[in-house]
Order: C-alpha cells, then sequence, then structure tokens
C-alpha cells in the first residue's frame, strides 16, 4: 500500500487543529456567557430553555407592573379616606352647633342665626370637598366613580382583580341637604341627621381600610410570586458562574494541549522530509 509523504503526520494535524477549532467556539461562549451572566446568549445553546425562560420574564415583567398598580390604588383609596377623615371633622363641629343650638333656655334667635351661618357654610364644604376630591383627575366622591377594577395580577383574570367602590359623599347624599340650625327643632333633628351623615361616612372609611388592606395582602402575594419566578428562571437563564468557569479552564487547557500536538505533527513532517533528503 503507497503512502503518500504528504500523509505523514497529516491526520495527527487536522485532528489537533479540529480540536483547537471546537475549544476555541467553546472559549468564546464561555467568555460571552461570563461576561454577560446570561447562559442563553443565543437560541442554540437551549431553544426550549429559552422559551421557558422567556414566558417567566414576561410574567416577571407583569409582576412588578402589577405591583404598581395595587401601590397606585393604595394612593387612590387613601386619597378618598383624607377626605373623608376631613369630613367627620366637619361633621363633628356641624353636631357641636346643633347641640349648643337646641339650648332653648339661654339661646336667642340671633344667637342662632349665628350659629347658623357657620352651619350653612360647613354644610357647604362637606360638598365641596367631595366634589375636589380627585386622583389622577379621577373623580373621588362625586358620585361618578361607583366602582372600578384595580388589576393586581399578571394575567387576565377576574380572580387578578379587585374592585374598589367610592360613593357619593356631599352633604347632599348625606340627607343634610336641607338641614339647619335656626331654631330648636330643626337644631334638635340636626342631631339626629348628622349622626347618621356621621355613619355613613365611617361605613365609608371603613370599606376603604378594608380595600386597603386587601391591596397591602395582594402586593405581598405579588412580591412573593416575583421571587420564585425569578429564581425559576435565574437556574434557566442565568451564567452558572463556577461551571462555565471550570469549563473555560478546561478548554483553555487542551487548546493548549491541541496546539502542541499540531506543533508535533508538524515537526514529524519535517522529520519524515528530512530523512528522504527533501527538507531543502
Amino acid at each position: 500500500m503507497a503512502l503518500g509523504i504528504g500523509s505523514v503526520g497529516n491526520t495527527s494535524s487536522l485532528f489537533a487543529m479540529n480540536a483547537m477549532r471546537v475549544n476555541s467556539l467553546l472559549i468564546n461562549k464561555n467568555i460571552a456567557q461570563l461576561s454577560s451572566g446570561n447562559r442563553l446568549i443565543n437560541a442554540g445553546i437551549d431553544p426550549s430553555g429559552l422559551a421557558i425562560s422567556q414566558m417567566f420574564r414576561s410574567q416577571i415583567s407583569g409582576i412588578d407592573q402589577a405591583v404598581y398598580n395595587a401601590q397606585d390604588t393604595v394612593n387612590l383609596t387613601r386619597t378618598a379616606d383624607s377626605t373623608l377623615a376631613n369630613q367627620q371633622d366637619v361633621l363633628v363641629r356641624m353636631r357641636d352647633l346643633a347641640v349648643r343650638s337646641s339650648n332653648e333656655a339661654t339661646l336667642t334667635d340671633a344667637d342662632r342665626a349665628n350659629l347658623d351661618a357657620e352651619y350653612q357654610s360647613l354644610k357647604s364644604e362637606l360638598t365641596r370637598s367631595g366634589n375636589a376630591a380627585q386622583f389622577n383627575t379621577k373623580d373621588l366622591l362625586n358620585g361618578t366613580y361607583g366602582t372600578q377594577a384595580a388589576q393586581v395580577g399578571p394575567d387576565n383574570s377576574p380572580d387578578q382583580q379587585l374592585d374598589v367602590t367610592l360613593d357619593e359623599s356631599t352633604s347632599n347624599s348625606m340627607g343634610l341637604a336641607a338641614s339647619d340650625v335656626s331654631n330648636v327643632t330643626n337644631s334638635q333633628n340636626a342631631i339626629d341627621e348628622i349622626d347618621t351623615a356621621l355613619e355613613q361616612v365611617s361605613n365609608a372609611r371603613v370599606d376603604l381600610g378594608v380595600t386597603e388592606n386587601r391591596l397591602q395582602y395582594a402586593t405581598n402575594d405579588l412580591y412573593t410570586q416575583r421571587i420564585n419566578n425569578a429564581a425559576a428562571n435565574s437556574r434557566i437563564a442565568d451564567t452558572d458562574f463556577a461551571l462555565t468557569i471550570s469549563s473555560q479552564v478546561r478548554a483553555q487547557l487542551l487548546n493548549q494541549v491541541s496546539l502542541s500536538a499540531l506543533s508535533q505533527s508538524n515537526a514529524q513532517g519535517f522529520g519524515v522530509l528530512k530523512l528522504l533528503g527533501m527538507n531543502g
């Protein structure tokens, strides 16, 4: 069987060169993964893992937005509650005026006229504050808000929405539109009417407090979901630095061995040519 001179050492040289090529590709991949912290530097690394990771990333992003929504809605409920708290203070003052005006034994009609002037002014303040309460230009307490849904989850599901209800809170909705303390009888009636209004405002604040607590619980749950989703995605998409560094060291060592093998293979070929007197 004939042996060509060109084949001497050629097979081993090609093997060494191919090993260097493979190791160089691995080194480049490892460098990219280490420098970016991302294992999935291209789809070919792990096609199915890339698809799963993208779903996790989408879910995580949606959770982040849902947290923002929930916290924003808490701010809305607190804005409404602040107005209602002020209205309670106004109602307490109006009740004091009604109780004072009911004292037939010592007050004159002129006294009651002065008390009623303040009373009417405070009644107007109830309406003004209810109509003025806004959040992001949305009217809260003038009767137009009603029930609206807060999106507190990353998906389109009724279970990931939470209703917020805001009813009208003005002197008219409290049943005080015609109330006055201009005489004893009206003053006594005003006491009962204000008690009813105070109960109405208190109930509205209780409902807002319950809603805020639910939003806070939803936010806590969202943070837990985010942690778990991020951890799951990290196992798929993030670079395992210990494993990748180990792979990098191995690939670099193999590259050095392949280079040495290539050098020896070439030297062997030159040796054969020398023996044949063909080294020039």
